[in-house]
């Protein structure tokens, strides 16, 4: 068993469609997932691939630029090369092409017009438009690195089949739409293989577990591709169709599978549930003797690292935050297993003064605030623990029964209000908004070295102004009522009273 952990691939999944960092923070980063144990990168490009000729605007999230450059992109694969890290591009090539089908010019291979998430496979130009993606990349990463695998994607296929040519394609047979997911994989990998004959191909397996076993033997699937099998769930949640490895060993020689560090417990998640990635991890090293003995060939797993659910998905964990469950999850894997010493090894490699301020557990908060750790990025994991305890705090008070029965909206309305309560909302609201400025001023500061600022402004915009804007709103109907703008001193009168947590936020 350990023989085939350590002699397998370990791919930490970068999702650049969220928050992609920057460069000089990836420099930091690449040698650090190989001292971690990882073995290779799988990069998800998405948009932030420089594309050129008729797909530059695919790679240019805005005008004035891409997030990568190619000299960038070139630099990002040399670090990887010379950390001892392979790198396997992901390209999608059916579902969750978002960031091709929004632009005008591609809308017409949609499968639903009105839907942006899965391209057409029966539109005489999508295999045209999906091969020139691949064909960009495949050769960038070729001339700048030793290019072995490509993964083409091909999950979560929302819609298949659904407009009039593929409905007639599908027929009235009951297995016509998983034909045509099929053949739309077998057209695109054959015609990588044509041209780039020594290239292995990889696809996600999650369409292909309804597909019956004689498709995909008829179709030969099994001679161009390699499925890697995604499972997220932890513990009792972690259930595989049945009879899916014996189904998968008759069609493929070879199999990868795929675990998350992040981005699998919640589209809007802010910090990652330990519990649950290491669980997931324990989960998988408990199929890999069956999957030993089924196939010829047990490729590795991926540590999947989800920035958003989809391209239009809010963000979710960041990676500076989750470089705590990235370390975690690599070390029970390599281990063979967890143990509280991981957690305690884990805590000191990166700097935590005590295990317990790792994060195994979100809640109760408040929790207490990490300082001086030891890793690339550190202030951004301890401004997102101010965040939470703060959004935590604020929740308190917003959806307080003092607030829902002496400042509800039919009271301000009506102007129904008795100043003697009213009056007590003023400081601890006024407050609220000190401290949400305080914190953004902190989340700014930390995440500015990391990431680009468009991430930044669609995380603030995200969380801390609706919320500002919900306690700004309270404050003014509080002072409309007691008709006063004098309440600054207010605060004052209430900071003796204010937690730890909260009077650290307020002076920083």
């Amino acid at each position: 068993m350990d023989e085939l952990i350590s002699s397998t691939q370990r791919l930490v999944h970068l999702d650049l469609k969220g928050a992609p960092p920057k460069l000089s923070y990836l420099e930091k980063l690449i040698p650090l997932f190989k001292e971690w144990g990882a073995t290779g990168l799988l990069l998800e490009w998405e948009d932030t691939f420089p594309y050129h000729g008729g797909l530059t605007v695919v790679g240019s999230k805005k005008q004035s630029g891409r997030p990568y450059s190619e000299e960038e992109i070139k630099r990002i694969l040399q670090m990887a090369k010379e950390s001892g890290l392979c790198t396997i591009p992901l390209v999608q090539t059916f579902g969750h092409l978002e960031y091709l089908l929004k632009h005008e010019e591609w809308q017409c291979l949609r499968e639903v017009p009105r839907y942006p998430s899965s391209i057409c496979p029966s539109h005489p130009n999508t295999q045209d438009v999906v091969w020139e993606m691949v064909k960009q990349v495949i050769d960038f990463h070729s001339d700048n690195s030793d290019l072995e695998y490509l993964h083409i994607g091909a999950d979560e296929v929302w819609h298949l089949g659904l407009c009039e040519l593929c409905a007639q394609r599908c027929g009235s047979t009951a297995d016509g739409r998983a034909q045509l997911f099929v053949d739309h994989v077998l057209s695109i990998a054959r015609r990588i293989k044509e041209s780039y004959s020594k290239l292995k191909l990889i696809m996600w397996d999650d369409m292909l577990r309804s597909v019956p076993v004689s498709v995909l033997k008829n179709f030969g699937l099994g001679q161009y591709v390699e499925p890697m099998v995604w499972l997220y769930f932890a513990g009792d949640g972690f259930t595989l169709p049945e009879g899916m490895w014996d189904r998968y060993s008759s069609v493929f020689s070879s199999v990868w599978i795929a675990s998350a560090f992040k981005g699998a417990t919640g589209s809007c998640q802010q910090l990652p549930v330990l519990p649950h990635h290491v669980s997931n991890h324990e989960q998988w090293l408990k199929e890999l003797p069956i999957i030993a003995s089924k196939f010829d060939n047990y490729r590795g797993i991926a540590l999947t690292g989800w920035s958003r659910y989809d391209h239009f998905a809010t963000l979710c964990e960041m990676l500076p935050v989750s470089l705590p469950s990235l370390a975690l999850c690599l070390r029970v894997w390599i281990k063979n297993g967890f143990s509280v010493e991981d957690v305690q090894h884990v805590a000191r490699t990166l700097g935590f003064s005590n295990s317990s301020l790792l994060g195994m557990e979100l809640f109760p908060r408040p929790k207490p605030i990490p300082e001086d750790l030891s890793f690339p990025g550190w202030k951004a994991l301890s401004s997102m623990e101010v965040f939470c305890n703060l959004e935590h705090q604020s929740r308190i008070h917003l959806d307080s029964s003092q607030i829902k029965t002496w400042l509800n909206p039919w009271q301000v309305k009506n102007s129904f209000g008795n100043p003697m309560h009213v009056e007590t909302f003023i400081p601890p609201l006024t407050q609220l908004l000190l401290e949400l400025g305080n914190v953004e001023r902190f989340l700014r500061e930390s995440l500015e070295p990391l990431v680009f600022s468009e991430a930044i402004e669609e995380w603030v915009a995200t969380w801390i102004d609706p919320l500002r804007e919900q306690v700004q709103k309270l404050l003014d109907d509080a002072r409309a009522q007691i008709k006063t703008e004098d309440v600054f001193p207010l605060v004052h009168l209430y900071l003796p009273h204010l937690s730890n947590m909260q009077q650290w936020a307020f002076h920083l």
